[in-house]
């Protein structure tokens, strides 16, 4: 079946749109019923008119939907407040769960304005899954959600529904139920999704391998599929260690077997390890264990035998 977008309002390339429910649609669970994009510039008035009566809202009265509502931020930053929750500060790259029948109201902070996705959905998957507490309004924002796939699931939800493009139904709703999927994730981890967890483990499996040239980091977070000051920082959260301080580690563990099972000269070590000469292995070996190779080689060669 094949499903045409109507009643969309693009001004200035953001849109919204509303989606009629179909038994069709019904029987997947979960629907899209209304979805939009909107970057709203610094001191620009909030929200943009032309809304339904059931979804426009001023700041100061708030607004109560019939379907769920989730809002991810992608840069600017603002507040949220709900009848369970006291205002509260929403920054770039953070998701807002906005439970049906629950009073809010959000707005951009009109210093740094800010980019919204939205969607809403419905249907008797997403009735269950609040039925049964899997959703709650225990805590509605989840800050610093990068890497672990909800950004790009927006972007595809875009592309589905955006510039009047045609979709089938069972394409759109599988993108919801895997939207919804990493969302209900966040509610019931209390922390970021383990993906993160796969890419520094991806990471550290790279950054452990034999390299005989400089590792280029910033390429290696593109391939991982997240931006580097992000790499950057979930890596040392999750080993202790900065990537290139993790890099370092594993090339003079590298050099210490090496020494240990055999007579090469430094610059050969220098170079197997990774290292670019002789002199700037010495000098990385020394700063993290105290004394030159040479030394330790000799100490390692003088320790008697295990029995």
């Amino acid at each position: 079946m094949i499903l045409f977008i109507q009643n969309m309002t693009p001004p200035k390339g953001d849109y919204f749109v509303y989606i009629s429910t179909t038994p069709e649609r019904a029987r997947w669970g979960v629907e899209v019923v209304g979805y939009g994009v909107a970057r709203i510039a610094l001191h620009q008035p909030y929200p943009a008119p032309g809304h339904p009566a059931d979804h426009h809202f001023d700041y100061k009265k708030g607004r109560t939907l019939q379907a769920l509502q989730i809002l991810f931020i992608s840069d600017g930053s603002g507040w949220i407040q709900t009848a369970t929750r006291e205002r509260q500060r929403v920054t770039a790259e953070s998701v807002v769960f906005l439970l049906p029948g629950e009073w809010h109201r959000y707005r951009p902070d009109p210093k740094t304005g800010w980019r919204e996705h939205w969607v809403e959905l419905d249907g008797w998957v997403v009735q269950r899954l609040i039925e049964e507490e899997v959703i709650t309004n225990r805590q509605c924002v989840f800050q610093g959600v990068e890497g672990t796939g909800i950004a790009e699931l927006f972007q595809k939800l875009h592309g589905l529904v955006s510039d009047r493009r045609q979709y089938t139904v069972p394409e759109l709703a599988n993108t919801a139920h895997q939207l919804l999927g990493l969302c209900t994730e966040l509610q019931n981890s209390g922390k970021i999704p383990s993906r993160i967890a796969g890419v520094v483990r991806r990471a550290e499996e790279h950054l452990a391998g034999p390299h005989s040239k400089d590792v280029d980091l910033e390429a290696l977070a593109r391939k991982l599929g997240v931006g580097y000051s992000y790499f950057r920082r979930i890596f040392r959260e999750q080993t202790g260690l900065s990537p290139w301080q993790y890099l370092l580690r594993s090339r003079l563990a590298r050099a210490q077997r090496i020494m240990a099972s055999g007579e090469e000269t430094l610059a050969s070590i220098a170079e197997t390890a990774g290292f670019g000469s002789a002199f700037h292995f010495s000098a990385a070996f020394k700063k993290v264990h105290g004394m030159s190779p040479d030394t330790w080689r000799k100490q390692i060669k003088s320790y008697p035998p295990q029995l």
